[in-house]
C-alpha cells in the first residue's frame, strides 16, 4: 500500500513538473508576416495562385448570410497570400474561406480568430466555422496563406488603420 501511494505521489509530482504555467497563445500581429495586416497590397491580375477558382470570406455577414459576395472576394497577392479588404460592422461573425463550389474551404485552427493575431489555417467543412469578434465598425483585411501544394498555412484578420 505504501509503495502504491509513493508511486502515485511521485508520478503526480513528475507530471506537475512537466506542466507549463504559461498560456499558449497565437502569435501577435507583430510576429506575423507584415503583409498579413497590409491593407494596400496590390492584387496580381495575371496570377491566380495555388487555388484557381476565386476564394471568398463567406459567413454570417449582415449583407448576406453564407453568400459569396463580391465585397468579400479575395485577391491573390503572391507567395500564396489571398486577401480582401472590406467594411465590417462590429459584432461576432461565423465564417469560412471558400470557393463558390465550397471545394476547397478553410477555417482557422481552434475555429476562432482574434483581430490582429495570426492563426494556423486548416481545412474546413460543414459546421467547421471560424468565429471572429469584430470590436468596432470599420475596414478590415482578411488574409490567408496557402503553400504551393495548396496546403493551408495561416489566417489573420486585422483592422485597417
Amino acid at each position: 500500500m505504501k509503495h502504491t501511494l509513493l508511486i502515485a505521489a511521485t508520478a503526480t509530482a513528475l507530471l506537475a513538473g512537466c506542466a507549463s504555467t504559461t498560456e499558449q497563445s497565437q502569435p501577435a500581429a507583430t510576429n506575423a508576416d507584415a503583409r498579413f495586416s497590409d491593407c494596400n497590397l496590390p492584387t496580381l491580375e495575371d496570377d491566380r495562385g495555388p487555388i484557381k477558382p476565386s476564394l471568398f470570406v463567406v459567413g454570417t455577414f449582415p449583407e448576406g448570410q453564407w453568400i459569396h459576395l463580391d465585397t468579400h472576394k479575395m485577391g491573390y497577392k503572391g507567395d500564396g497570400i489571398y486577401q480582401v479588404v472590406s467594411d465590417e460592422q462590429a459584432g461576432n461573425v461565423s465564417l469560412q474561406f471558400a470557393t463558390m463550389s465550397w471545394t476547397p474551404q478553410f477555417t482557422a485552427a481552434g475555429m476562432s480568430m482574434t483581430v490582429g493575431q495570426v492563426n494556423e489555417l486548416k481545412r474546413g467543412g460543414f459546421a467547421k466555422n471560424t468565429v471572429v469578434s469584430l470590436p468596432k465598425d470599420g475596414k478590415y483585411v482578411w488574409t490567408i496563406q496557402l503553400a504551393p501544394d495548396k496546403a493551408p498555412l495561416f489566417a489573420m484578420v486585422s483592422e485597417c488603420k
